[in-house]
């Protein structure tokens, strides 16, 4: 634990100490867009509750209640007193996080747009996470994984869809060239990490994450 500088300080969970630790040994980043407190930066307020995660804009915090032994995730806006429970305990929300995060820092990945009446077939072999949407998200967020991928299913930015039409927009990350170029083959796409370390996000322009 002295790779992460800690210092005696108030109580902080065994699960949020054991993912500072397993962050700070692994091989490379772990959060590439939101982000943990700095553990040497916890600390709790007058009413016990701990902040403990920031979305990159500071637009949203997230904090655990001290006072609760259950460690319920609760969230709040910036300039905004009130802390909203996510529904999410400590652990299920990091473990959500560090997923969210493995999409957006993958460097074998790509995102494509798909009509809502093929989505069944685009998302064959893959299984919805039982995580719901981050409060700095859109509530129709939704993480999937197979067995060597993951995807993160979100509605298309405003502009992308035609008058009518029903999209989804879907960024498949994989740990292998090999098992990303293998998914983007269902969309017809073939030599998409030919480029790399330039990440290509296809058909259209890149999207806003």
């Amino acid at each position: 634990m002295s790779d992460l500088n800690l210092k005696v300080g108030p109580y902080v969970p065994s699960q949020l100490l054991e993912w500072h630790v397993m962050a700070a040994h692994a091989e490379g980043p772990v959060t590439f867009q939101d982000r943990p407190i700095p553990f040497q930066d916890l600390a709790s307020d007058s009413r016990g509750m701990l902040e403990f995660w920031v979305e990159n804009q500071n637009g949203h915090f997230w904090a655990i209640n001290l006072n609760d032994g259950t460690l319920q995730v609760f969230s709040r806006e910036n300039g905004k007193d009130d802390w909203v429970a996510t529904g999410e305990t400590l652990g299920h929300f990091l473990l959500h996080c560090t997923v969210r995060e493995a999409i957006i820092g993958s460097s074998s990945k790509f995102t494509i747009f798909v009509n809502s009446s093929e989505i069944s077939e685009a998302m064959g072999s893959f299984e919805r996470l039982k995580f719901e949407a981050l409060a700095c998200e859109e509530p129709e967020v939704q993480l999937w994984c197979s067995e060597d991928a993951l995807v993160r299913m979100a509605p298309p930015p405003t502009g992308y869809a035609e008058p009518g039409e029903q999209l989804w927009m879907l960024t498949f990350a994989a740990p292998s060239d090999s098992s990303i170029e293998r998914y983007a083959s269902r969309f017809g796409l073939e030599g998409i990490t030919a480029t790399k370390p330039t990440r290509t996000e296809i058909p259209y322009e890149a999207p806003p994450f």
